[in-house]
């Protein structure tokens, strides 16, 4: 299905490597799940990585991804109860200082 669990993470992988071979194999072969299926992806990676939040980019246009945080949010409350926050844009490198402001807040809530 091409979810998140295929990228390789480990100590000794370049994490941006790895995410552009994620991305070129979901270009090829396509994402292939509706949200649900998503969202439970994104849950069980946090769970394994035992995260103590989420930052969840939203790219305006991707709807396949996008339109799913509302529900992630909903079951990582539930399940993890841990923060999450959004990030959103048009493209990569716009609204910076409001991409600091955001994540700064998010930041406090582990101080």
């Amino acid at each position: 299905l091409c979810l998140l669990e295929e990228i390789n993470v480990s100590r000794n992988s370049n994490p941006i490597e790895e995410y552009a071979k994620y991305l070129q194999k979901v270009t090829s072969n396509g994402v292939g799940c509706d949200n649900d299926t998503l969202t439970n992806s994104y849950l069980r990676n946090a769970e394994q990585m035992k995260a103590d939040g989420l930052i969840f980019i939203q790219l305006f246009g991707c709807h396949s991804v996008s339109n799913c945080y509302t529900m992630l949010r909903e079951k990582i409350r539930r399940k993890l109860e841990i923060p999450t926050t959004a990030l959103t844009f048009n493209k990569i490198g716009e609204n910076l200082e409001q991409v600091k402001t955001r994540l700064g807040a998010f930041m406090e809530m582990f101080r």
